[in-house]
């Protein structure tokens, strides 16, 4: 956990130092600013995933997050799996759902990297009871590409590696996804 604080600060550190300095003319007398409103920090996105069959599986996962500068940012958002598959005449039955918050820095304008945690709410079959639950934390560390399909909006491919993988972590090193943007 400390290794993931330590990036955290370095992010929030070098997001401060890497502040652009826009020249100034004669005639302007008001200072340049990164955004015009509180509108154009704002962006959306997520997740959205599902195949249908012998096994199931829906993924949602919609975020929001703020531009700190035109490149850091920082964000939460909401995750829900739903999990279903059929062994025999048997129907085996799951969902996941949680929060996370992450942070994001713009290394060059499509390349990026990211922080963040999951804490998830999963099934714990450690227990041998039925229907028991526990929460595990995924400190989530990685980068990606965004390719954006219009002025503000754009596809992400992101690769992540959990720092605290554990038998109960719904991930398995590397993690892939890939979603989409809105004003990011």
């Amino acid at each position: 956990m400390k290794f993931f604080y330590s990036i955290l600060f370095v992010l929030f550190l070098t997001a401060g130092f890497s502040q652009e300095n826009q020249p100034t003319f004669l005639n302007n007398n008001s200072s340049p600013k990164d955004f015009n409103s509180f509108k154009e920090r704002i962006y959306f996105g997520g997740n959205v995933g599902a195949w249908f069959g012998r096994v199931t599986f829906i993924n949602v996962s919609p975020l929001v997050g703020i531009k700190v500068t035109k490149k850091f940012s920082a964000g939460m958002g909401v995750t829900y799996n739903y999990y279903s598959e059929v062994y025999g005449t048997r129907k085996y039955v799951s969902t996941i759902y949680g929060g996370s918050v992450f942070a994001r820095y713009l290394i060059l304008e499509n390349l990026f990297a990211q922080v963040g945690i999951d804490r998830l709410s999963v099934p714990d079959f450690r227990t041998g009871l039925l229907n028991s639950r526990t929460w595990v934390d995924n400190v989530l560390i990685g980068g990606g590409y965004r390719q954006q399909f219009s002025e503000r909006g754009s596809f992400l491919m992101i690769i992540f590696y959990n720092l605290n993988e554990t038998p109960l972590s719904p991930y398995t090193n590397p993690i892939v996804q890939m979603g989409f943007n809105v004003g990011f």
